[in-house]
């Protein structure tokens, strides 16, 4: 019963119509010729037109594979990004809620240091999560970069302290809307998150690669209507915070 559910459920939609046809042309023949109330010229001509059927089905089904192999390729090409589409700026300002995690956010921080000290003047949330200043992570971290100069991790360690000493300064804004966490984990992918627990949620993601040229890439985005792969990512976010520790401003 489910079978035939199936098909009729098939001929309702106009799919496989070409299949169904071919089956019943097949069948055809099988019964005239059996019967033999049909003479050889019209089995002949129904035999032929079932080849035809059958060829124009396989050429369907090939054009259909290849638009679906190009779809899948543009799909892939366009997922993973060398820099952060231009939403991103957008989508920044306007979230109400921030999450940002990094190593060390120096380059974020310099670039974006007053849309971020606006966005708390608004009363709006920032949580911030940077690798511990000191500690193996630290060292596990500075140890991917591409350029040798960059695995220094004094280096690396005075640049977090300088990313501390700055948000420390705009935590003074509204010492209740920002939070700074540190982590003793190396973290293995960089974000912005934007109202990352709403139905608008996004996720602005970056891989930490290994000693490649492209220190930060690629860079990809989720949306909350994305489902699965949104959670994930979005769990582990939480997780990571929820393993941090909360970092002490100076008074």
């Amino acid at each position: 019963m489910r079978f035939l559910e199936k098909i009729w459920d098939d001929i309702r939609h106009g799919e496989n119509i070409d299949h169904y046809t071919t089956i019943v042309a097949a069948f055809a023949l099988v019964v005239l010729g059996i019967l033999g109330v049909a003479p050889p010229e019209l089995i002949a001509a129904l035999t032929l037109g079932v080849l035809g059927l059958l060829a124009l089905s396989n050429l369907v089904n090939r054009h259909r594979l290849e638009e679906l192999s190009e779809k899948v390729a543009r799909s892939s090409q366009g997922f993973f990004l060398e820099e952060f589409p231009p939403d991103l700026k957008d989508t920044f300002q306007s979230a109400k809620e921030v999450w940002l995690i990094g190593v060390t956010l120096s380059r974020f921080l310099k670039n974006n240091y007053g849309p971020l000290e606006e966005k708390i003047r608004k009363g709006h949330a920032v949580k911030v999560l940077l690798v511990h200043p000191a500690g193996a992570p630290l060292a596990m971290a500075a140890n991917r970069y591409y350029a040798e100069i960059n695995r220094n991790v004094e280096t690396r360690s005075a640049d977090i302290h300088h990313s501390l000493q700055l948000l420390c300064g705009l935590r003074k804004i509204a010492p209740k809307k920002v939070e700074i966490r540190t982590i003793q984990s190396p973290l293995t992918f960089g974000a912005i998150c934007a109202n990352p627990d709403s139905a608008s949620g996004a996720l602005y993601l970056e891989h930490y690669s290994y000693r490649t040229m492209a220190d930060a890439q690629p860079k990809f985005v989720l949306h909350a209507r994305d489902g699965y792969w949104y959670d994930l990512f979005n769990a582990e976010v939480h997780t990571l915070w929820n393993s941090g520790e909360a970092w002490k401003c100076p008074s």
